[in-house]
């Protein structure tokens, strides 16, 4: 499937749930990503264009700390990631993707 006039948006960009879904279109398929409201770090990737309707994924950003005091100096809201690190999960999990079957693995 094609873009057909979808206009991407910018790579270095740091999308919020405040922004609303959006459409990316990663190797020739079109994922809709939304950003989970009061839940940072997580978001839901739907491949629109996938042979499975309503097929897949989500993924959750972590934090590690090394000391309870790191934590506790650190901001709660995690940095949301860019639209370029979202394009890369998207390629990871088609890379997971049987051919045949249009899921993951086997």
């Amino acid at each position: 499937m094609t873009g057909g006039g979808h206009d991407e948006p910018a790579g270095d960009w740091h999308p919020t749930a405040d922004d609303g879904p959006f459409t990316l279109i990663v190797d020739g398929e079109t994922f809709t990503v939304r950003l989970r409201p009061g839940e940072p770090g997580a978001c839901d990737y739907n491949w629109v264009s996938g042979p499975n309707k309503g097929y897949g994924f989500s993924s959750f950003q972590h934090t590690a700390f090394g000391s309870i005091q790191d934590r506790a100096s650190t901001p709660s809201a995690i940095e949301p990631i860019t639209v370029d690190e979202h394009r890369e999960s998207i390629r990871d999990f088609l890379g997971q993707i049987n051919s045949e079957t249009g899921y993951i693995g086997d």
